[in-house]
């Protein structure tokens, strides 16, 4: 066949282009925007919000303005589209909702559909002088192993808090499976809190682990993110001579479930 007639046509090249720019223009606005919430309107905010826990309910509440904010930008810029269904299972208390991670922008996403969302986030982000501000004023809890990771989120969901985790610990490659850690089956069983399971799936691979901010697909991408019902995990619990035990339980029900999902929905 002709080289010619395989090359992609004009307007969707076209399109991707813009795509591209708009994406380094989102990467600008988003590092110049974390910065003024986090050093600025935050701190400001909190100069005239008492107590220590309300402090932190409001800078969430900051967060999630700019979140939503920022995540509808990229809508109107034709970044990518975006369908979500179950939102109204992210209110309620005592939850701990868990996504898989194929993007990087995942976390923008779910942060502006969650009320009062206490993130398990990375060290790096903690310690960035971009994020830092914001991450350390809304309380959120920087991921680490065993006892530590467990209490505080339990000191958050008894604050009021739901507690949002992607129990991989970084983003699937494309193509590959879901792989979930077991921090988010140990905080369950041991706080006895409900589970909110999220699966996102991009229908073209955008900004996933190792691309470059510029690698766009030349179909605009499709994000499609279904949010299930909460789950009480004490049955699975009782059935169990120990917490580990059940740990290891819900965290390969949870597997299994993701890898079923996404087998079905084709790409993520």
């Amino acid at each position: 066949m002709d080289a010619e007639m395989t090359l992609p046509g004009l307007p969707a090249r076209l399109h991707r282009s813009w795509r591209q720019l708009a994406a380094g223009i989102c990467f600008v606005v988003f590092a110049i925007g974390a910065t003024v919430v986090g050093s600025v309107i935050i701190p400001v905010a909190r100069l005239f919000t008492p107590g220590v826990e309300r402090r932190r309910e409001v800078s969430r509440a900051i967060i999630r303005g700019g979140m939503r904010m920022f995540w509808r930008t990229m809508l109107i810029l034709r970044l990518f589209d975006c369908k979500v269904r179950g939102a109204e299972h992210l209110a309620g208390g005592r939850l701990l909702i868990i996504s898989n991670h194929p993007t990087l922008i995942d976390a923008v996403l779910l942060l502006g559909l969650i009320k009062n969302a206490v993130v398990v986030a990375k060290a790096a982000l903690a310690e960035s002088q971009v994020t830092g501000p914001a991450v350390s004023a809304a309380g959120y809890i920087v991921n680490t192993e065993g006892p530590v990771l467990v209490a505080e989120a339990a000191q958050a969901f008894a604050n009021g808090g739901r507690v949002l985790l992607f129990p991989e610990s970084t983003r699937t490659p494309p193509g590959q499976p879901v792989r979930l850690q077991r921090g988010a089956a140990n905080i369950a069983v041991r706080t006895g809190c409900r589970v909110v399971v999220v699966t996102i799936r991009v229908s073209n691979p955008l900004l996933y682990k190792g691309a470059a901010w510029h690698e766009m697909p030349l179909e605009m991408p499709r994000f499609d993110v279904e949010v299930r019902p909460p789950f009480e995990v004490g049955e699975i619990v009782a059935a169990h001579e120990s917490l580990a035990l059940a740990a290891r339980d819900l965290n390969d029900r949870l597997q299994q479930l993701y890898d079923t999902e996404m087998a079905a929905g084709g790409a993520a």
